[in-house]
């Protein structure tokens, strides 16, 4: 297989994804949809909690709600932040957020391998048949 016309291609792939055009596409982008959902309302939940426990705490570096979704969003997707929260229930927080984020990029990481192999198995089975087609036909020629 050319790995260099499929990097040309790649484009392709996603444009695909986005319109499902196979049902592994279609799974791909429903992994993907519920993935960044998931963490879009985590984001907006752990900013209200984050709010509310720290931005009276003492020597907090959260202040208002920005402060808070910036924490909150910052630790859902790297597991790495700006600010460190100073409450105790912020502290556990931000151990659950470090959950969150090696369980997303896990997610992530094991979606987009089942999707290439998927992808390589239907190219590979596309390639194989049209091969097989190809010498029937010039049997028949």
């Amino acid at each position: 297989m050319d790995g260099g016309r499929h990097a040309r291609n790649a484009h392709q792939e996603v444009v695909a994804v986005v319109q499902a055009k196979t049902q592994t596409h279609g799974h791909l982008r429903r992994r993907l949809t519920i993935i960044f959902a998931a963490t879009a309302v985590m984001a907006v939940i752990c900013t209200l909690v984050v709010y509310l426990t720290e931005h009276n705490a003492e020597r907090t570096e959260i202040h208002d709600l920005f402060d808070a979704f910036i924490f909150s969003t910052s630790q859902l997707l790297t597991a790495s932040s700006v600010a460190s929260p100073h409450t105790d229930l912020g502290k556990v927080l931000e151990l659950f957020f470090d959950l969150w984020a090696i369980t997303v990029v896990a997610t992530l990481a094991g979606s987009f391998g089942a999707f290439f192999h998927a992808r390589s198995k239907e190219i590979d089975g596309v390639e194989s048949r049209l091969r097989d087609e190809a010498g029937q036909l010039r049997q028949r020629i």
